[in-house]
């Protein structure tokens, strides 16, 4: 009949949610979020964290538009993330909310 079972798309949501948040876990960051479509990663700066995804070609939101007393973070949607993009994504999260660490650039 076309209807969505919303049970069913909850279920869908927390896996990816879940997925993500485990792969973030392996590489030492902390996510949050029990119910949505939503992942939450603290960072010590929204916006640059938000840049450096979108240049990575990840779209991410600054959790700003958001929050009221919590302490800066990203809203990672996972309603549409494959399987085969949880890793990449959560490597690219990883890169970004740890500016400074890994690949270190010099210039002479």
């Amino acid at each position: 009949d076309g209807a969505v079972d919303p049970a069913d798309v909850a279920a869908r949501y927390g896996e990816r949610r879940d997925a993500l948040a485990a792969a973030l876990r392996r590489r030492g960051v902390v996510a949050g979020g029990r119910t949505g479509m939503n992942l939450w990663v603290p960072v010590p700066d929204e916006t640059g964290a938000v840049a450096r995804l979108l240049h990575a070609g990840w779209a991410v939101a600054p959790g700003a538009r958001f929050r009221l007393n919590t302490p800066p973070g990203i809203r990672v949607t996972v309603s549409t993330l494959t399987n085969a993009e949880i890793e990449p994504l959560s490597e690219a999260i990883t890169a970004a909310v740890r500016p400074g660490e890994g690949d270190r650039r010099t210039y002479a």
